[in-house]
């Protein structure tokens, strides 16, 4: 097969797939070069041939239709961005589709979101069981009939379904002589989590152990879900924002951008050149307060308290520069359609110009504090390595997957708003190894400050706000994604032409990332669990949407 950078990717998938239903769109309006309905049977040879062509699974959901749902793939290159969409249907009668599982290891995670949420069955996957909702649980939220119990919960009956949960957990085990205390085994299971500081209160880690070495481990989330999806189904396109700045709540200003993108685009508006430059500089600012607080985490998991103080101190100063545009110091409400909340005042940026070269020379601080302690590399260096071809395989992106080799940035793979204007290097590292992960994020906090002192320099006068805009977005399909600090950032928006998102789908780095823990854990001692997890970056409200 020919190589995708040398030939037409419509005619390769034409050629490659023959879908029943073919339809070119315009990427700067819908986020995507083409759609195409293939049948279901032929969906795993669609997978096997994107595979080939160098190509990760982006996204995988579902739609609920009156007649059918739809299960929407977004395939994507990790080169310059050609995002395609297809799309299989599935009668309610049949209520079954082909798992691709075996085919990207993403679509494990995916596959069984879609089980949960929509009780769509994936015929061929290995472990589909529900992953955000309790096993015993009898409801599929994300069902348009489905509208919850107006009366409430019954305390009752819910206790009675955590019990059973509980029950048989331990029967699951029982055979294996994992929960019996007069029976020791050579290996066992053992839960990391949820109630661990490391594991950030609201995930499991259910570790299978041969001594203390890892053999294998799971990931086990859903502690804390919220269901955002079905609460933007209900809510006026305007309401949704408070949502995007509860996703992920250290970087929100990253799905503030992502958000006023996608309506943006779907509306056919452009804020005004002012608007682009306060964004950039505030989700930049933003980004390295992220990377501050993970880095001061995660070296607090690994026993070394200082550098929690220096990088709260510097994170600080961020917060309140930011702060003075917002008024708000962490779950960020501050984009608009077309425009901002409200311009940023005088003050800002001669506070954003003092801070600048102070950060610099706090960098070279934790280089000599962090990065050359020979503690710290002996702890990270070697330690959960996941490989280049893993990694796309999962859909890992952000600095986990530069660190593994990849330079992957939809800020310059993508380019939106005002980045590809400006100055910036994307750091990567080839070792894919706790060591890398970190390196890759101290040496993006130094490029986001690059681009901070070009924006303040170049800041143009002039409105914050295109005026009166359109109450409904336009009945079609759009997909927009953004570079946030954990990874890519997409959302996936059906409209029926109404007030409310029909279906809107958020695709969240954090999922996919956390769903490779298990292939970086084999081989690792218990004590770098933790070192190997807090490397991955993770928010869990982000996974638990």
């Amino acid at each position: 097969m020919p190589s995708l950078a040398e030939t037409d990717i419509k005619n390769w998938f034409l050629e490659v797939t023959q879908p029943d239903e073919f339809n070119a769109k315009d990427p700067a309006k819908t986020g995507v070069f083409f759609e195409a309905l293939v049948p279901g049977d032929k969906i795993r040879e669609v997978a096997k041939a994107y595979l080939a062509g160098s190509f990760f699974l982006e996204s995988l959901t579902a739609v609920d239709f009156a007649e059918c749902f739809e299960i929407v793939y977004h395939f994507n290159q990790s080169g310059p961005a050609r995002r395609s969409c297809v799309k299989i249907l599935v009668p309610k009668d049949s209520n079954s589709a082909p798992s691709i599982s075996d085919i990207y290891k993403s679509a494990d995670w995916f596959e069984r979101e879609v089980y949960d949420l929509f009780g769509v069955v994936f015929t061929g996957h290995p472990n589909l069981k529900r992953i955000l909702l309790p096993e015993s649980s009898e409801i599929f939220p994300l069902l348009k009939s489905f509208k919850g119990d107006p009366k409430g919960a019954d305390v009752a009956q819910s206790l009675k379904l955590i019990r059973e949960d509980s029950e048989g957990f331990a029967a699951q085990y029982k055979d294996a002589g994992i929960l019996q205390d007069k029976q020791h085994t050579k290996d066992y299971y053992l839960n990391l989590g949820p109630q661990h500081p490391s594991t950030h209160g609201v995930l499991r880690v259910l570790l299978h152990l041969d001594g203390e070495r890892v053999i294998d481990g799971e990931s086990i989330i859903g502690y804390s879900h919220r269901h955002h999806e079905k609460m933007m189904e209900i809510q006026n396109y305007l309401a949704c924002w408070p949502n995007m700045g509860r996703l992920d709540y250290v970087g929100a200003m990253s799905y503030n951008f992502g958000y006023a993108l996608l309506i943006e685009k779907a509306m056919s508006i452009k804020p005004p050149p002012r608007v682009e430059y306060i964004r950039v500089l505030t989700t930049e600012l933003n980004r390295i307060a992220s990377h501050l607080l993970w880095i001061g985490t995660f070296l607090l998991d690994l026993g070394a308290f200082t550098p929690f103080f220096y990088c709260f101190d510097d994170r600080e100063k961020i917060l309140d520069i930011l702060e003075m545009a917002t008024g708000e110091r962490l779950t960020y409400d501050y984009f608009r359609f077309g425009g901002l909340d409200r311009d940023i005042p005088p003050e800002m940026i001669p506070a954003i110009k003092a801070f600048i070269p102070a950060f610099k020379k706090r960098l070279r601080d934790y280089d000599a504090l962090i990065t050359k302690n020979i503690i710290f590399r002996k702890r990270t260096e070697g330690l959960g390595f996941l490989s280049k071809e893993h990694a796309l395989s999962y859909g890992v992106t952000g600095p986990s997957l530069r660190a593994s080799g990849v330079s992957f940035d939809l800020r310059r793979h993508e380019p939106y708003s005002i980045y590809p204007g400006l100055d910036f290097d994307i750091p990567t590292r080839s070792e894919g190894d706790v060591f890398a992960r970190y390196c890759v994020r101290t040496k993006e906090m130094s490029e986001s400050l690059k681009i901070v002192s070009q924006v303040i320099e170049k800041m143009p006068a002039g409105d914050i706000t295109i005026g009166k805009l359109p109450r409904n977005v336009p009945k079609g399909e759009y997909y927009s994604a953004v570079e946030a600090a954990r990874g890519s950032f997409g959302i996936y928006l059906v409209s029926d032409g109404s007030l409310n998102p029909y279906r809107m789908k958020l695709r969240t780095p954090s999922f996919s990332n956390l769903s490779a823990l298990g292939d970086m854990l084999p081989g690792c001692l218990v004590s770098d669990v933790v070192a190997v997890l807090g490397s991955i970056d993770i928010v869990l409200p982000e996974i638990d949407r």
